[in-house]
């Protein structure tokens, strides 16, 4: 691929994209399954399953707004190596509970604890990127740590279709030993960025704001980026259906075995894999806005569309236009997102936009098992869900006109101010 130069990425890139891959493996194993083991093997209404979903936006929201704040005053390496421990000890234990077949609210109780204690690594990795990378070359960045990532949900998912078959706790034995090799993958090749350690304790009298109150902060002295993190917020609740509400429609109403359900995610991984670089290279002069409302046009019409899916092969098309929409609107989000940090703040920013994505991703399959039995017509379930991807695209819109105004009116400010010859 002649548009991706070794020679010129940063080396720290290699150690991140390693630790994404192993971590997307063992993650992509697990979750599509989740809704179906709970739904179709426990026999759990779905409205049970949207308060889990819920709780999980919740306990993920506070554990990543704290993880990227906390990274801009203790470092990113320590609170990504607690991640990956914490939650390969989580999931082995997860993974007894479902061999000993325990109370599914015992085991819901469980996972919850994972989301909340290690759901650090995305945005700590996330402004990691921004400290090692220029602005103009941070696009190429999320890139590729997208196509590390999109190996491992390749892998994943056809893994977990193969172990759910055998047993689901298999399922769990195996996330937990990724994210344990993950760790190790962390301890031996991440080191800390000279950015973090600049900003460490001798500068931190203790009152730095944390969590929500960060995320609080940022928002209130960021109109712009509060207006971005919450079209964003939309984009994200359809975008969250991706998983668990998908994978439950193309059981239940396509009739697709769970082998055919893991395929389906690893095609999607694969378009990611081998376009994702070169998405990226040919639209990164391009401006971000512009690539973000690209997306979105992509997903909302993807899943407007969805409740005509009948088969395999239907279900293969409609993921091309999903993949792709994915490729143009994720790194532009995490780029738009690392190039408003104010005083190169990139953890807390990035903290924020995560913790936003994650509500998005937790909050958008509770939203959507409540759908689901609230609208027995599959067709306007999954009109309803398209529509939060149409109000992202008119958020976009706004603030691309916005955007494009201001500028405009410095450089007539640049031009007024300039001496006349």
């Amino acid at each position: 691929m002649k548009y991706l130069d070794l020679k010129k990425i940063d080396r720290r890139m290699a150690s991140l994209m390693g630790g994404w891959l192993i971590n997307s493996l063992g993650f992509g194993a697990v979750v599509p399954f989740m809704t179906v083991y709970f739904h179709s093997e426990r026999g759990l209404a779905m409205r049970y399953i949207a308060l889990f979903f819920l709780a999980a936006a919740i306990c993920r929201t506070v554990a990543q707004s704290v993880g990227g704040t906390l990274s801009d005053y203790i470092g990113r390496r320590g609170l990504m190596i607690w991640s990956q421990f914490s939650r390969s000890l989580i999931f082995l234990l997860a993974g007894i509970a479902i061999r000993q077949d325990m109370s599914i609210w015992v085991i819901a109780g469980i996972l919850l604890s994972q989301y909340l204690l290690s759901s650090f690594f995305q945005p700590v990795a996330s402004a990691m990127i921004a400290d090692i990378m220029p602005p103009q070359e941070r696009p190429k960045g999320y890139a590729l740590l997208r196509m590390a990532g999109n190996v491992g949900w390749g892998a994943g998912p056809a893994i977990g279709g193969f172990l759910f078959d055998v047993s689901y706790d298999s399922l769990f034995y195996f996330t937990a030993l990724m994210f344990f090799i993950s760790g190790i993958v962390v301890i031996f090749t991440v080191k800390e960025t000279a950015a973090t350690l600049r900003q460490r304790a001798p500068k931190n009298t203790g009152r730095e704001r944390q969590g929500f109150a960060a995320m609080a902060a940022a928002f209130r002295q960021d109109r712009q980026f509060l207006f971005f993190c919450t079209a964003s917020l939309l984009l994200f609740l359809t975008w969250g259906q991706f998983v668990s509400t998908l994978s439950v429609f193309m059981k239940d109403h396509v009739g697709l075995s769970s082998t055919q359900i893991g395929w389906l995610y690893a095609f999607n991984a694969s378009l990611v894999i081998v376009f994702q670089y070169l998405v990226t290279s040919r639209t990164r002069k391009r401006d971000h806005y512009v690539m973000l409302m690209i997306g979105t046009l992509l997903f909302t019409l993807s899943y407007s569309v969805m409740g005509w899916m009948s088969s395999f092969g239907m279900m293969m098309i409609i993921m091309i236009f999903i993949t792709f929409g994915e490729m143009f609107a994720g790194p532009s989000g995490n780029t738009l997102a690392a190039n408003m940090a104010r005083n190169n703040q990139y953890g807390r920013y990035q903290g924020a936009y995560c913790a936003v994505s994650t509500l998005g991703w937790s909050l958008g399959p509770s939203i959507g098992a409540m759908f689901m039995e609230w609208i027995p017509n599959i067709h306007y379930f999954w009109l309803s869900m398209a529509s939060f991807g149409f109000m992202a695209f008119f958020g976009f819109l706004i603030l691309f006109y916005r955007t494009r105004k201001r500028k405009r009116n410095e450089d007539l400010e640049k031009q007024s101010e300039s001496p006349k010859l």
